[in-house]
């Protein structure tokens, strides 16, 4: 019983928030996870992350890793997700 209220909920504010775009989704999965952390661990880590230094070289994409997406073609601005979800999960499960 308790699954099944977590998973409307969840649906709920999922409703709210699927049209919203990348940038806000990927700043409320950072608000969220830091709501998680307790304020000792977030310390440590900040202590952490102020020695890391990241080179241009370790953000280079490897030719594999460049190739990979050289032939997918993107999808139409008016893709219907919700739609092709649906398609696949009656192919799969019937």
């Amino acid at each position: 019983m308790t699954t099944l209220a977590l998973e409307q909920e969840t649906r709920n504010y999922w409703q709210l928030l699927k049209g919203v775009s990348d940038q806000v989704k990927l700043s409320l999965i950072s608000l969220l996870s830091s709501s998680l952390v307790s304020k000792e661990a977030v310390e440590d880590t900040t202590e952490i992350a102020s020695t890391v230094n990241i080179r241009p070289e370790d953000l280079e994409i490897t030719p594999f890793v460049a190739s990979l997406g050289q032939n997918v073609k993107p999808l139409p601005a008016d893709f219907d997700y919700d739609k092709a979800k649906e398609d696949y999960l009656m192919q799969k499960y019937g």
